[in-house]
């Protein structure tokens, strides 16, 4: 599938064309499927387990991209600050400009604690354990969150912190939350 024909699932033509400098021509095999024949510019749960380098992590960009851009809040998940830290400045830098909200929510930056409080994001990046901080404190914005993806999945079999995120999910599940999840492994 040529990356170009993502204008025709509503995705701006100038995403689409930073999309192609950056991933190339045409979408990976893993890619075309999930937006294909799993909708993932629909309204569905998806669940993509890939090997890694199998292009899972660009799927849940455009998901989220898709999403943020038509100023429904999206929150991208990680299990780790340095991961979130990275994702951070590279969402910033893709979607920052084109009008999207960016903010990361981790121990480091509370500053945009405040902007998550207030609702003043598109696009959340957050460690699961904080976003599930913050949204026990405010509630209410959890209920504005269109779509969550959930990266590093493969986190739910550890055994000090995979209640917890399972937990989070049920939670963003039973409220209606979408959700894509991307894993390479799942035990």
């Amino acid at each position: 599938m040529e990356i170009m024909e993502l204008i025709g699932y509503g995705v701006p033509p100038a995403i689409v064309a930073m999309w192609r400098a950056q991933q190339g021509e045409r979408l990976l095999p893993l890619q075309e499927k999930a937006v294909r024949d799993f909708g993932l510019f629909g309204e569905g749960n998806l669940l993509v387990q890939a090997p890694t380098s199998s292009g899972k992590t660009f799927v849940g960009e455009m998901a989220m991209a898709h999403a943020a851009l038509q100023r429904r809040k999206t929150a991208y998940l990680l299990p780790l600050k340095a991961l979130a830290e990275e994702k951070y400045r590279d969402f910033e830098a893709k979607y920052g400009r084109n009008g999207a909200r960016v903010i990361v929510c981790t121990r480091d930056h509370r500053a945009f604690d405040r902007a998550f409080e207030r609702g003043d994001f598109d696009i959340a990046v957050a460690v699961y354990e904080k976003l599930e901080q913050l949204a026990v404190s405010h509630p209410e914005r959890l209920r504005e969150v269109a779509l969550v993806v959930a990266d590093e999945l493969e986190l739910l079999s550890d055994p000090e912190r995979g209640a917890d995120v399972e937990l989070l999910l049920t939670r963003l599940r039973l409220l209606g939350v979408r959700i894509v999840g991307l894993s390479a492994v799942l035990g």
